[in-house]
């Protein structure tokens, strides 16, 4: 009796002269990833909307830095504080929901000076709940900012004025005076620009769309099971080929 050595070639070879075997079990298995999806509970999402302006009229700025500054804006309303904020609130509003569940269940979208707030969850009234929190504490905490950054722009003219007076009066020693104002200025400066963390004094911010309860769920992960499914019917379908290849061989 003769050996024969297993070729991957040939078995694909085998396996595809059923093309219609591999046809059928892949789009059977999208369509039990599709309907294995409509078997999980629904979740709904949510979404507010808050929008940036900038007042580019009193200062010019670059492509780089407008990405930069919104991106760090964005950070904020994903910044751990915020969230625990968020999950606060929301314990108190009587939502039992805790930081590691909030994670899984918000994401923010930005579209140029647009965030958009997604909450996603299986109540439709908690997603809005919380995507309305999320608005407002977002809002206020970028608007706290903003204020560091107004504050940081009033100490730079005074530190411009006493510079420019200094400079006017001609060469001349500091009184240990000025030297002390100087100094005072110049901490409050650096501290005023760490707290405004990147948002800048001509930026405006409003709360431009509320969430409100939605009314079905998201088709969430729905691309991914049908993706499974017809990969998991593709791989059977091999082998059910080859198998009946290989019995109508012998």
């Amino acid at each position: 009796m003769k050996n024969q050595e297993f070729s991957p070639r040939e078995s694909l070879e085998r396996a595809f002269g059923l093309w219609w075997v591999i046809v059928l079990m892949t789009a059977l298995g999208g369509i039990a990833g599709w309907a294995f999806h409509f078997l999980l509970p629904p979740v709904y999402e949510a979404t507010a909307v808050i929008t940036a302006n900038m007042d580019y009229q009193k200062r010019a700025l670059t492509q780089n830095e407008e990405d930069y500054i919104f991106n760090a804006a964005g950070a904020i309303g994903t910044s751990t504080k915020l969230e625990n904020q968020i999950v606060t609130d929301a314990q108190t509003q009587g939502l039992s929901i805790s930081l590691d569940q909030l994670k899984q269940q918000l994401f923010i979208e930005r579209e140029q000076s647009v965030w958009k707030l997604h909450i996603r969850n299986r109540d439709p009234k908690v997603a809005a709940q919380l995507a309305n929190l999320w608005s407002e504490k977002f809002f206020a905490a970028l608007n706290t900012d903003l204020g560091h950054a107004i504050q940081a722009d009033q100490i730079q003219a005074q530190i411009n004025s006493i510079n420019g007076s200094l400079l006017t009066s001609g060469p001349s020693v500091i009184s240990p005076k000025t030297q002390a104002t100087l100094k005072n200025l110049t901490d409050r400066l650096k501290q005023e620009k760490q707290s405004s963390q990147g948002i800048i004094s001509i930026m405006k911010f409003t709360q431009t769309e509320s969430a409100t309860a939605p009314q079905s769920p998201v088709l969430y992960r729905l691309a991914n099971f049908v993706l499974a499914g017809a990969c998991i019917g593709f791989v059977v379908s091999l082998w059910v080929a080859s198998s009946i290849k290989v019995q109508h061989h012998a």
